[in-house]
């Protein structure tokens, strides 16, 4: 029974959580014990922010949801939260990744699970198309299992296309 306690232990939380002991379960002390009252101290502290009327939009829009809301509402709004969340995460990582290395324009997008990426680079370069298109596989490597991807769409000057209505410009 401890090997399997252990190794499940391990293989989830790569520490030991709990060992058996004369029959008896023990914990040990981790970091789990650390976030509950981190948690706990967190909601107490909203719990006084909304009580006193100084709790910012987003707080007491979370609050008014979790509380009143159905659980449709709950899920729609977790859901958007993860969205901006995933959203955000992968633009940075993605101009990060370009650094100063920027096509000529660069405009973005998203939806439900994907991050729109439209460049213009100039004619021919080769070297510019090949750095966003692994750009956008490394990307994709790292958020697909979170259910995001990126798509790229790639035009040269000499197209004369014009950046599309409902995209972003970042460049």
């Amino acid at each position: 029974m401890e090997i399997i306690i252990y190794t499940f232990a391990h293989r989830f939380f790569n520490k030991t959580l709990f060992v058996m002991q004369s029959s008896t379960l023990k914990t040990e002390e981790t970091h789990l014990g650390k976030w509950f009252e981190e948690t706990v101290a967190a909601l107490r502290s909203h719990q006084l922010m909304l009580e006193t009327n100084t709790a910012s939009k987003e707080i007491k829009d979370t609050y008014d949801i979790l509380v009143n809301g159905t659980e449709h509402d709950i899920n729609y709004h977790s859901k958007l939260l993860a969205q901006m969340h995933f959203v955000k995460s992968i633009l940075i990582d993605y101009l990060k990744a370009l650094g100063a290395d920027l096509p000529s324009k660069l405009a973005v997008n998203y939806n439900d699970s994907e991050v729109l990426v439209w460049a213009e680079i100039e004619d021919n370069n080769n070297k510019m198309e090949e750095v966003l298109l692994v750009t956008e596989a490394k990307i994709n490597a790292k958020y697909h299992n979170y259910g995001f991807d990126m798509e790229t769409t790639i035009v040269e000057t000499s197209d004369h296309l014009s950046v599309p209505n409902h995209y972003q410009r970042l460049k």
